[in-house]
């Protein structure tokens, strides 16, 4: 029998918003971030204070959450995610009411973040994004499971 993903394992495998990014990224970009001015696989540096990571060589900048539920959001990515983990660890169904006291977000935002959660698992057969060939797998906290896709630019 597998070991159950704890709140405490969540909490060291996620304490901030970075590390959220950085696992979002490593998602997405499994060999690595293209450059699309480069046209080759390139080191990128994050940007400080943005989610967004930088070519080394050409400074072109890339936004991992473009394209998924995260995209335009102003909730921190920390949040999003222990949403997500509340959703599927309770044993019960978790209402919104209650994500949003355990959150301490607004009404508004637990249901924003409720439904999208709830659709992303229903549509598309669960991918992130729904125009690319290559797909990424990724079972969160055991229970969650969601495809990351890297978007395919139709230029190139």
């Amino acid at each position: 029998m597998a070991k159950p993903f704890l709140f405490s394992d969540f909490l060291k495998l996620f304490p901030s918003d970075n590390a959220c990014l950085s696992e979002i990224k490593k998602l997405r970009y499994p060999k690595g971030i293209p450059c699309k001015m480069c046209n080759k696989i390139t080191k990128h540096y994050k940007i400080t204070g943005r989610n967004a990571y930088s070519c080394e060589n050409c400074r072109h900048q890339v936004y991992p959450l473009s394209g998924t539920i995260f995209e335009k959001t102003t909730t921190p990515l920390r949040i999003w995610f222990i949403c997500m983990y509340l959703m599927t660890q309770t044993r019960t169904k978790i209402s919104i009411r209650q994500l949003q006291q355990e959150l301490g977000v607004t009404y508004k935002t637990s249901w924003k973040m409720y439904h999208d959660i709830k659709n992303l698992m229903k549509q598309n057969n669960s991918d992130l994004l729904a125009e690319s060939e290559e797909v990424i797998k990724w079972t969160l906290f055991g229970a969650f499971e969601f495809k990351v896709v890297q978007r395919q630019d139709s230029s190139e």
